[in-house]
């Protein structure tokens, strides 16, 4: 495939030029940052406006803008029910997590499971490397995703193969991330989410022109499958799938990690607001782009393919270019707040917290640098052989959020909330969780779950285990400690 007949020289020179920004920005982060708090929290500085686009880009990301566009360009409508789940989880979050944790004002999710939970009989160390491991695991799949959808751009876009596009964008985002930290992670959100806002917003416009209207669009999804403006997934399918991305948001280590680095809790409330409407515009978009790029291009051979095509053919050189390198920087800037929580989970819970104590500022920023270049090439690897994770980069997605919502999101709300959780029945419950969670996915996969029980996504059953876990263990053990309750609870 020759590259310039294909897209042109205006196309790729504007995502030339677009990446000369965000690799500025990812400098100006290297210059910035003096330690491992600036590195996994930008110094907690983050304001409102900036602080929204990071929530939106990292939700939004290949899951998006080349996942969610490809479900719904397969089965049609129905699949716009899942952002009610999101939706309800980033609200559940607004009132019962977000702001106590930004309240509770340290580094990593698994700062908080050391000292809610630190009745180990180890101080909380083994809830953080129990609960560090969990991320990593979980993180490493959600990465896979991620250059899974990249190594497709790549592919059409430039004629590679899947395998060197992926190893294209994996050499960039470990360079990135390795030096700019959380803030030129959170500084190229704000520059990106705004593209694709546009981006979604001037698409479908531009589209149903091509198609003739809303009323043609409607005629040709008909003649092409009834299903497609029903039910092309079932109601049980659609509603687990959105309790996934519900449970995954609430407890997600990436976007909590976010939250760590506002200013306070006023900014993480105005946040979590601004980015439910970022959400609508373009969750609403991406709906009407996959099921117009269907009528268009009835026939390609993955439905992953639909936004590429998408820009290529119809945004034009510039707009188009820009969608793709935001699709792409979207990628890279889910995969480096990723990248960061994983290589925190390393370098900051197991490294410093626990084999080091005594680390210079300067040995614990040097070390997760180096952790983010190892977290970042496993899942190279995984990503090969993605047929075993689900296939389609939303479903691989899923797989993550299922195990990070079975896992984190009850440790984290029961937590803040009901004095009686306890270290026990936490890692019990989240033990329960993650191994239901594998054995589903793999269950469905393999044939041993089936009937309507292979609609139901893993997290249901992983959630409900947890919380059985968790319930049942902490009311056959004793009491939490004083200690580990009085940073959020009034003990007197």
């Amino acid at each position: 495939m020759a590259v310039i007949g294909t897209v042109g020289w205006v196309f790729l020179a504007t995502i030339a030029a677009y990446f000369v920004v965000i690799f500025g920005i990812g400098i100006y982060g290297y210059l910035t940052t003096n330690d491992e708090e600036d590195f996994l929290v930008a110094n907690r500085e983050i304001g409102p406006a900036v602080g929204s686009a990071t929530l939106s880009a990292t939700q939004m990301s290949a899951g998006t803008f080349v996942g969610t566009l490809g479900v719904h360009y397969l089965t049609g409508v129905s699949f716009v029910y899942i952002w009610v789940g999101l939706w309800l989880g980033w609200l559940v979050s607004l009132v019962f997590v977000a702001p106590q944790m930004r309240r509770f004002g340290e580094i990593t999710v698994p700062d908080f499971i050391a000292v809610r939970y630190g009745d180990d009989g180890n101080g909380g160390d083994t809830m953080r490397a129990f609960s560090a491991i969990l991320i990593v695991v979980a993180y490493t799949v959600y990465i896979s995703a991620q250059y899974t959808g990249a190594g497709l751009i790549f592919q059409s876009i430039f004629g590679v193969s899947n395998v060197v596009g992926m190893a294209i964008m994996v050499a960039i985002i470990i360079a990135y991330t390795a030096f700019g930290g959380m803030r030129a992670s959170a500084l190229s959100d704000f520059v990106q989410i705004i593209i694709m806002a546009v981006g979604a917003i001037i698409a479908v416009p531009l589209l149903l022109g091509n198609i003739g209207g809303v009323g043609r669009l409607e005629l040709m999804l008909t003649s092409l499958n009834p299903d497609l403006l029903g039910w092309g997934m079932t109601p049980l399918e659609v509603g687990t799938i959105a309790a996934a991305f519900g449970f995954g948001m609430l407890g997600a280590p990436y976007e909590i990690v976010r939250i760590y680095s506002m200013r306070d809790e006023q900014t993480v409330r105005y946040a979590i607001g601004t980015t439910l409407i970022f959400q609508i515009i373009i969750g609403a978009g991406v709906a009407m782009v996959g099921m117009s790029m269907r009528v268009l291009y009835p026939e390609l051979t993955t439905p992953d393919l639909a936004s590429v095509i998408m820009s290529i053919d119809v945004l034009g050189p510039i707009l188009g270019a820009l969608v793709i390198g935001a699709i792409l920087s979207a990628m890279l800037s889910t995969v480096d707040s990723i990248m960061i929580v994983s290589a925190g989970a390393i370098a900051h819970d197991i490294y410093a917290e626990l084999l080091r104590p005594e680390a210079t500022e300067k040995q614990k920023l040097w070390v997760n640098r180096l952790s983010v270049i190892a977290v970042g090439i496993i899942p190279f690897f995984l990503a090969l052989y993605g047929e075993v994770l689900g296939g389609l980069v939303q479903f691989i997605v899923l797989l993550q959020a299922a195990i990070i919502g079975a896992t984190f999101s009850m440790p984290l709300l029961l937590g803040l909330h009901w004095k009686q959780a306890n270290t026990p029945g936490t890692f019990v419950g989240m033990i329960l969780g993650f191994v239901t969670v594998l054995a589903w996915h793999f269950g469905i996969e393999n044939g041993a779950v089936t009937g309507v029980y292979a609609q139901i996504d893993p997290v249901i059953p992983g959630v409900l285990m947890c919380l059985v876990g968790m319930i049942g263990g902490s009311y056959l053990t004793s009491s939490a400690s004083k200690e580990s309750l009085s940073p959020f609870f009034d003990v007197r």
